[in-house]
């Protein structure tokens, strides 16, 4: 028996039945997230969030997996960090013109102030990039890019005080609050625990400086990507100049690199561990800040 062909006017229902069933929003297949998103919303319209962290939590994930969609779609604006900056924009605009109700306000406050998870995430970032290093490539590699890093940095610094001389901001302020923020690794990674950083030394809250130092990030980001696809032209046109993706040149470091690629299995019982050690070396760097307070306690 021959199979029955589709009719081909079902053809664009199926692929679009089909496209949905294969789209996820994070790690969320569509339809589930479209559910979900439908949970929570009714659930603040009404007024009936949990006010605790699970309300929390449901608030700022539905939203931070739908806007890092939205910006992983946008043609440019997903190669300049797309996602992280409409998550740290769009939630603010939509604060500002009154879309959430007071007890969503109040349900994501708890969260974020007063059980302090951003405090959480950032010692997550920190300790998990040092606990994620390889040794031998840190020991080994790292002793041949030294120089060229610390020399880079330095040159990046002193043209970026020269510019913003220019422009007429203060060597604090450029450096600080222009130069920092965009060799500080972006930002997810760079700008959230500066921002917590400079409230706990100067004195306002962290939201206060991710509004100042985002922009620099941004546009350092926007220039970052300009220069290296020019490098990356340059490399194709001459393969002398091109490294082909090692840092170094040395046969030795070039295997070395790429050993340290390999991928690992998840361990959990290691994810256990590793989250041990960012609850004690957030308690160290607390009593660092307080170290007055601990010595007059014992």
């Amino acid at each position: 028996m021959k199979d029955n062909p589709v009719p081909t006017s079902e053809l664009p229902t199926s692929r679009f039945a089909f496209g949905l069933n294969n789209t996820e929003v994070g790690t969320v297949p569509l339809m589930l997230f479209v559910g979900i998103a439908a949970i929570v919303a009714t659930s603040a319209w009404a007024g009936l969030l949990p006010k605790n962290m699970i309300g929390g939590l449901a608030v700022i994930m539905t939203l931070g997996f739908a806007f890092a969609k939205v910006g992983r779609q946008i043609p440019v604006l997903k190669d300049i960090g797309g996602p992280a900056i409409l998550c740290l924009m769009v939630p603010s605009v939509l604060v500002y013109f009154g879309v959430f109700g007071k007890h969503t306000l109040d349900t994501v406050h708890l969260l974020m102030k007063e059980a302090n998870l951003l405090y959480f995430v950032i010692a997550c970032l920190v300790v998990g990039s040092i606990l994620g290093m390889n040794r031998v490539l840190l020991i080994q590699g790292m002793m041949r890019m030294f120089v060229p890093l610390v020399a880079g940095t330095c040159m990046a610094v002193l043209s970026g005080l020269i510019v913003g001389s220019l422009f007429g901001y203060t060597p604090y302020h450029t450096f600080f609050f222009i130069i920092v923020p965009i060799i500080g690794g972006g930002i997810g990674e760079g700008i959230l625990p500066l921002s917590l950083a400079y409230s706990a030394i100067l004195g306002q809250t962290p939201d206060v400086y991710v509004a100042q130092l985002a922009p620099a990030a941004v546009v350092g980001n926007i220039f970052a990507i300009i220069c290296a696809g020019s490098l990356a032209r340059l490399g194709a046109k001459r393969p002398a100049l091109s490294g082909n993706g090692m840092l170094t040149r040395s046969k030795d470091d070039a295997s070395l690199f790429a050993g340290a690629q390999s991928t690992q299995q998840t361990d959990f019982h290691l994810m256990g561990g590793g989250l041990l050690m960012v609850c004690a070396f957030f308690i160290v760097g607390d009593y660092s800040k307080n170290w007055s307070t601990f010595q007059a306690r014992c």
